[in-house]
């Protein structure tokens, strides 16, 4: 039978599963406000996605700040003042679901540039639907209009 001796190793042993980053992120959940999400950063973007994942799903979404952060700052660059409402699109018409699926943090990342483009398009053809001229109903005046000509005496 074989004896196995003793291992030494010449370097002591790191720890390399702590979870200590050199960026900490510290959210306050008492300060829950309304976000601007047209001028929002990305870390607001974050919380605001986390909190419309639990209001549609049920769940608190577990994050990894640093790469979660840094999907939503390469998102917000690409996408710029699209990027919140592109957000908010995904949870108020298809519920944090497409095709089937939960939709996650990394279907904002460049390998899901499938899942923005269809929430851009989505959100280019509600801007252009509000855009549009509002066409009159049965040809009535709108409110605007009668109170101009009543108040002008035409």
């Amino acid at each position: 039978m074989a004896t196995i001796g003793e291992k030494k190793l010449e370097v002591p042993i790191k720890d390399f599963d702590t979870e200590d980053y050199d960026e900490v992120v510290i959210v306050d959940k008492s300060e829950k406000t309304d976000i601007d999400l047209i001028n929002a950063d990305a870390k607001e973007l974050l919380v605001y996605f986390c909190d419309r994942f639990k209001l549609a799903h049920g769940y608190e979404y577990k994050l990894s700040w640093v790469k979660e952060l840094s999907i939503f700052k390469s998102f917000k660059e690409r996408y710029e003042l699209d990027a919140g409402p592109m957000i908010e699109i995904l949870f108020d018409k298809y519920g944090g679901i497409m095709n089937g699926g939960v939709m996650t943090v990394t279907a904002f990342s460049k390998g899901s540039k499938w899942i923005q483009d269809r929430l851009y398009i989505e959100l280019q053809s509600c801007k252009s639907k509000a855009a549009e001229p509002k066409v009159n109903v049965e040809g009535l005046m709108s409110s605007n209009d009668f109170l101009s000509r009543f108040s002008m005496g035409r």
